[in-house]
């Protein structure tokens, strides 16, 4: 009877086998279809940030927008929208319920702790002052507790530095360390993106996610160019010269395995609707090939270089989040 049983299993494995291997097209089929559902597109918030500048973007209809405007299920915050009440009980429950209430699953808050009337950075978990760090980490935590309550996995923080590589290591693993021994309490994970500077180099930022060795601790692999930048003017208008880029593509891969988001930066297309500062098709496909499940996050940077840079080529935020989410579904 046993051994009856053994050549039944063994041979289903076998048919299985065979189907697989003499019909590519079914495999084809599965594959694909394994890979959209393991794939999924969410919108960053940031993606509206010329409409906000010029107060046309209110955050608590951002689900809706969502929903309703481009029929996605995923929403990826931005701290500067919130307006000083992620603190807010009645605000945050509010943005948890528009979400519940529209199919959407929220996923990640990028924080920023920016002063928005002098466009200074706050505090850094990176300062080499031990004081400074420390207060960067109160500033983020109200961060982590808004991301519990509109229902996020993730916060995003900035690690801006003027150190030394070495410096900027040495500090940060003891402030991350710190930082989510908080969030793990409340199992919501960090996550570091190549943001320019030490985190643009993303060897040095796999090394420490490597040395912190957190599973709450990961990256968000952004496609922007400038994120890759490890050496570029103190210019906030988007057109710093940069004097040391990374392979983005390489940093993108060298990224994955750690990634707990992925942000889809766009800025500009052509005619024939291709981003023109990335390439999306080779960029979606070194998502397939790694482990990554989760929802890649369309944001839309044109309209923003347009406010601040003073540039009039670049598509409206509506029309640059639908070319960007048109390019994501035709290769996921």
């Amino acid at each position: 009877m046993k051994q009856n049983r053994r050549k039944f299993i063994n041979d289903i494995f076998k048919g299985t086998a065979a189907i697989s291997l003499s019909s590519p097209l079914l495999n084809n089929d599965l594959f694909a279809n394994y890979v959209s559902k393991k794939l999924k597109i969410s919108l960053q918030c940031f993606s509206f940030a010329s409409e906000f500048y010029k107060g046309n973007f209110d955050l608590s209809n951002f689900s809706k927008i969502v929903r309703e405007t481009y029929n996605l299920d995923g929403a990826e915050f931005w701290s500067i929208p919130f307006m000083g009440k992620e603190k807010n009980s009645f605000f945050l429950n509010e943005l948890r319920q528009k979400s519940n209430d529209y199919g959407i699953k929220n996923t990640i808050i990028l924080v920023d702790l920016l002063d928005m009337q002098t466009m200074k950075q706050g505090n850094s978990l990176a300062s080499i002052d031990k004081k400074e760090r420390n207060q960067a980490i109160e500033d983020h935590k109200p961060w982590i507790d808004a991301a519990k309550s509109i229902g996020c996995d993730s916060i995003r923080i900035n690690l801006w530095s003027d150190a030394s590589k070495e410096e900027v290591m040495k500090v940060s693993i003891e402030s991350i360390s710190k930082l989510l021994e908080y969030s793990s309490d409340k199992n919501i994970s960090i996550v570091i993106e190549n943001h320019g500077g030490h985190t643009g180099d993303a060897k040095w930022l796999v090394n420490l996610i490597k040395k912190i060795n957190n599973k709450n601790l990961g990256t968000l692999p952004d496609f922007g160019t400038l994120n890759f930048c490890v050496k570029r003017d103190l210019n906030l208008d988007f057109t710093a010269k940069c004097f040391s880029q990374y392979d983005k593509y390489l940093g993108v891969k060298e990224l994955l395995p750690y990634a707990k988001g992925i942000s889809a930066k766009s800025t500009q297309f052509d005619l024939k609707g291709n981003e023109t500062t990335t390439n999306f098709k080779k960029m979606v496909r070194l998502i397939k090939k790694s482990n990554f499940e989760g929802y890649i996050s369309i944001e839309y940077e044109g309209a923003i270089r347009d406010t601040f840079a003073k540039q009039k080529n670049h598509l409206s935020t509506h029309d640059g989040i639908l070319a960007t989410k048109k390019l994501l579904e035709k290769y996921i």
